[in-house]
């Protein structure tokens, strides 16, 4: 008996028992023998209704076709699952369809297929903890009621299998034996993806797609290969890997014509990489730098915890838009959106959240402060205040900060800081409504826009109360940009997230900027 109470059996179809000896024959976890007579949902329901269902769908500009096999998933799958769409930075509405359709949807910028599928793979193993994972590619759609109880079985008996689509069968039929059934799946050394079913303790083994594949070509192949060679969902050729033998399911799927997103020096360029990586260790990670590995967690958490709330019917209108910081982006996206940009002061400095509330509070008391400068990256940072003096002093760009530069300059400092926040207090003195604008980001040479989930959380409430003493006869509200999924009932306040990643060029981040902006129709009066 294993760990898990189960006999150590392996059930192999009769097509593939007697084959050359040395092959892997199976999954290296066992499955119950079960008896033939039942019929399928009974077995299901006698061995295997501890398990988890996840249902995923991989895409990439094709809005129509998608919306079309959710309606088919949703239709004809009889078991309660979990559903999620992977979308590769489609262009053309799909992400906006889906919110309508109240789809989980992951998505990002275009990373290609390895990338996307495992956005998937991740969202369903990992956060939902599913156990079985079908993914469907977003041409293939089931067409008969429960058409997930057969590849629940297959799951369980493989950890791995592909679907086998009639017309394959009929052009390019290459299967050694098999009938299509989870007990006698076919036998093939084809790989197709139209739909993939994966068991989570085989994922445990094998991990995911690599993301060192381009856009398209070689991936499910070099996945699939992997999961042979740890002995699931078919038989590995451990001296010619590349004809390995597959197990295939038929019927309840049907697939649509459709245009393919790749190309062939796509093609040969990874087929170069597969070569390189071949005998490469099993497991992979969804990335491969701490970069990659941002952007990942990035697109992940945003599919689970930081929608951006639903911006209101009508227009926000301010006679003045001002930054409080977290870096110079925010009064760079006012500029760009406004045509003009709003004081300048904390394009300056980058103040940690605590300390901005403790100016507005202390009429700005320790801002220059010369207690424990030290140098800080390129720039200065103070002790006391942990403020980071980084864009305000006179110097060639490639010369390092200094603190005697900082104590020659400090009468300078002192004069203009004091005319910037005059110029605050003045808008926000003559002005009827103002938006005070927070991002996220306030950490110098932070790599993360957004606040990452396990942080905590800032004390919204104290600025809000800091900006209310201080300006007391002032209609405003304050907008917390990338806080996540902060939220409060306090009306004066505004909680929204960019959709960029975190590791994307300027012009992206300014991009993502301008579409908050739009989003929530703000507008300043001229």
């Amino acid at each position: 008996m294993d760990r898990m109470g189960w006999p150590i059996r392996r059930r192999f179809p009769a097509a593939a028992r007697g084959c050359a000896e040395g092959l892997s024959l199976g999954p290296r976890y066992p499955v119950q023998q079960v008896s033939s007579s039942l019929s399928l949902n009974d077995r299901l329901a006698r061995h295997f209704m501890a398990g988890k269902l996840g249902i995923g769908i991989i895409t990439y500009n094709r809005k129509d076709i998608l919306k079309e096999v959710i309606a088919s998933i949703r239709r004809h799958t009889r078991t309660t699952f979990e559903f999620v769409v992977a979308d590769d930075g489609s262009t053309d509405g799909t992400p906006d369809m889906l919110k309508e359709l109240n789809v989980p949807c992951v998505t990002g910028r275009n990373k290609g297929i390895s990338w996307n599928r495992n956005r998937v793979l991740w969202y369903l193993k990992e956060e939902k903890r599913c156990d079985w994972i079908l993914i469907l590619e977003d041409d293939c759609f089931p067409t008969v009621f429960g058409w997930e109880l057969p590849w629940i079985e297959a799951i369980e008996r493989y950890g791995h299998i592909n679907f086998m689509p009639e017309i394959t069968i009929e052009i390019d039929n290459d299967i050694s034996s098999g009938s299509g059934t989870p007990e006698d799946p076919f036998i093939a050394p084809m790989h197709q993806a139209f739909c993939v079913g994966y068991h989570a303790k085989a994922l445990s083994h094998v991990g995911y797609l690599d993301v060192r594949f381009e856009k398209y070509g070689e991936e499910h192949v070099e996945h699939t290969q992997r999961f042979l060679r740890a002995g699931y969902g078919g038989l590995a050729q451990h001296l010619s890997p590349e004809r390995g033998q597959l197990f295939y399911l038929r019927g309840g799927l049907n697939t649509l014509p459709s245009h393919s997103h790749g190309n062939h020096e796509l093609a040969m360029r990874n087929q170069a990489i597969h070569d390189a990586i071949r005998h490469e260790p099993l497991y992979r990670h969804p990335w491969r730098t701490d970069e990659q590995m941002f952007e990942f967690r990035e697109e992940i958490a945003a599919a689970l915890s930081r929608p951006s709330p639903e911006p209101g019917g009508e227009s926000l209108q301010f006679d003045s838009i001002i930054s409080l910081g977290g870096d110079e982006t925010v009064n760079q996206a006012l500029n760009r959106y406004f045509g003009r940009p709003g004081p300048g002061l904390f394009d300056q400095f980058l103040v940690p959240f605590h300390t901005l509330v403790s100016l507005f509070q202390n009429s700005f008391a320790g801002l220059l402060s010369t207690n424990c400068l030290y140098g800080h990256h390129k720039a200065l940072r103070c002790r006391d205040t942990l403020i980071t003096y980084h864009n305000c002093l006179d110097k060639p760009e490639e010369e390092p900060a200094s603190v005697e530069k900082f104590h020659e300059q400090l009468p300078l400092l002192r004069h203009r800081f004091h005319g910037m926040i005059q110029e605050i207090d003045t808008l926000c003195r003559q002005s009827r409504r103002v938006l005070f604008i927070r991002s996220w980001r306030d950490g110098h040479l932070y790599g993360g826009q957004h606040r990452p989930a396990h942080t905590a959380t800032a004390n919204f409430t104290a600025l809000v109360e800091a900006l209310a003493a201080r300006y007391p006869a002032l209609d405003f509200k304050v907008m917390f940009v990338n806080f996540g999924d902060a939220t409060t009932a306090d009306q004066r306040m505004i909680f929204a997230n960019t959709k960029t990643p975190d590791t994307c060029s300027k012009e992206e981040e300014l991009a993502g900027w301008t579409a908050l902006f739009s989003d929530f129709r703000i507008t300043q009066s001229s």
